[in-house]
């Protein structure tokens, strides 16, 4: 049938598109799960970089942060007035104004430690007020001091204990105050204790398996979430590079380590790991595309059913008749074409339907009565040959089916058909009547389809003469 020839059409290309998207999909997801597993195995070097920027990114912004802080204390003109002017002031007065000025600074970034040493009075404010006399030849705890003054720098970093939280593991950014001329004022900083950058590390470190630290240009390290292991030298004899580059270091025994200079802080990450946690990041990754493959897969199939169905939707509809909903002249010209090039089976039965009467309805009745014959016809029709094939209005008051179906089935759909006829009442008309031809290939099997479609309509029409004669009833021309 051309329309079964046609969904058949539209059912292949569905599934041949379903079909390349499948293994075309499957190709792409192999190919690129294979060739994760071949960087997994020939390029740990290039994973552990990756791995390294990622952590980088991570810890970079909360490093940077206290220098970042450092530096726009020295540059704050208040600071810089404030030790400018410091002799002029009463120490009371003096100590007051540097104490809300810290007290702000650590209430607003919640660091521990927040202070400014005046160089001319070697006074050290914190937020509590006046600390201490800053004395680095006599005092080791000052000794950092004197140490910043010979290096000239801008801002330095410091691994030391914190005296006024109990000797507590801080890192302190010391930051040069200067006024516009240049002249040394003194310092400012703040101190992070370890506790804040250790719980990060930490995470860190579960997250990918592998160990983090921060050392010093000269391979001390500086943090680490191993307290005892601060300024202590690195184990390993690293090559650092200042270059900013990622670099790779092969610690040997299935160790790798990868460094990366911290530019602000002038220290170096290092990441150390033995390879697993690349493994399982790797595995991680093709569980990852296992997943997003399926969930495209399902969404494909459920797009591909929900276009397949929608046209086989729009397609039933150009083909039915839109008062009766039984298949339409277009469907049915299809089908006999069909079967004109095949061989019909000797249970098929050809039909042809006409309602008799369905004109003088229309004239004395009125349109809706006609259409009222119409939908009868077709229900009784649906009713008593809908399950043995497919039933057509092929015209205003035409109808056929065509039907695969015994000779004891014939008979009784028949009079199934009959019975059903004669009991049906409508709304606007009493009773129908119709006239049938039926033409079998059991009964004609040297015939095609047309020579059977042109013997029940002659059938049709003798009953339907025999009907008029029998009820002298005047014929009117349709």
């Amino acid at each position: 049938m051309l329309q079964h020839h046609f969904t058949f059409t539209k059912n292949t290309v569905t599934r041949l598109t379903f079909a390349i998207v499948l293994v075309s999909f499957l190709l792409s997801t192999f190919v690129s799960l294979w060739s994760l597993s071949v960087m997994s195995r020939r390029n740990t070097r290039e994973l552990s970089r990756m791995m390294a920027a990622r952590i980088y990114d991570s810890i970079s912004s909360e490093l940077n942060e206290p220098v970042t802080l450092g530096l726009a204390m020295a540059r704050d003109s208040f600071l810089i007035k404030a030790l400018q002017n410091e002799k002029n002031v009463p120490e009371a007065e003096s100590t007051a104004a540097f104490q809300e000025y810290l007290s702000g600074i650590r209430d607003g970034f919640r660091y521990e430690s927040v202070y400014v040493i005046s160089d001319a009075t070697r006074r050290y404010y914190n937020f509590d007020g006046l600390s201490k006399i800053v004395d680095p030849e006599h005092d080791e705890h000052d000794y950092w001091y004197g140490q910043f003054l010979n290096k000239h720098t801008d801002y330095d970093l410091d691994v030391g204990f914190d005296e006024q939280s109990q000797d507590t593991w801080a890192v302190f950014v010391d930051t040069a105050i200067r006024d516009r001329a240049g002249t040394f004022l003194g310092v400012c900083g703040v101190g992070m204790h370890m506790h804040q950058s250790h719980d990060l590390f930490l995470s860190l470190e579960k997250e990918h398996q592998v160990k983090i630290m921060l050392l010093d240009t000269a391979g001390q390290i500086q943090v680490d979430t191993e307290e005892g292991r601060l300024l202590t030298r690195y184990e390993n004899d690293l090559k650092l590079s200042p270059s900013g580059d990622y670099v790779y270091h092969d610690l040997g025994g299935g160790k790798i380590a990868v460094s990366k200079y911290l530019e602000k802080l002038d220290w170096y990450l290092v990441v150390e790991s033995d390879g697993s946690g690349i493994q399982e990041e790797t595995f991680n990754m093709i569980l990852l595309n296992i997943a997003l493959f399926v969930f495209i897969m399902i969404i494909l199939i459920l797009t591909l059913r929900i276009i397949s169905m929608r046209t086989a939707a729009l397609t039933n509809a150009s083909l039915r008749d839109q008062d009766t909903q039984l298949f339409n002249r277009r469907a049915f010209e299809e089908e006999k074409a069909r079967l004109m090039a095949n061989a019909l089976d000797e249970n098929f039965v050809y039909a042809i339907m006409d309602i008799n009467g369905l004109k003088t309805t229309n004239d004395t009745l009125g349109h809706a009565a006609g259409d009222e014959l119409i939908r009868g016809t077709a229900d009784c029709l649906r009713k008593c040959f809908g399950r043995y094939g497919k039933i057509y209005r092929i015209g205003g008051d035409e109808f056929a089916a065509m039907l695969h179906i015994s000779e004891s089935q014939l008979d009784q759909a028949r009079e199934e058909l009959n019975k059903a006829v004669a009991e049906w009442k409508g709304e606007l008309v009493d009773k129908l009547s119709i006239s049938c031809g039926y033409a079998s290939a059991r009964e004609f099997p040297s015939e095609n389809v047309a020579d059977l479609s042109r013997i029940s309509d002659e059938r049709m029409y003798a009953e339907k003469t025999e009907y008029y004669r029998r009820t002298g009833i005047k014929r009117r021309k349709t």
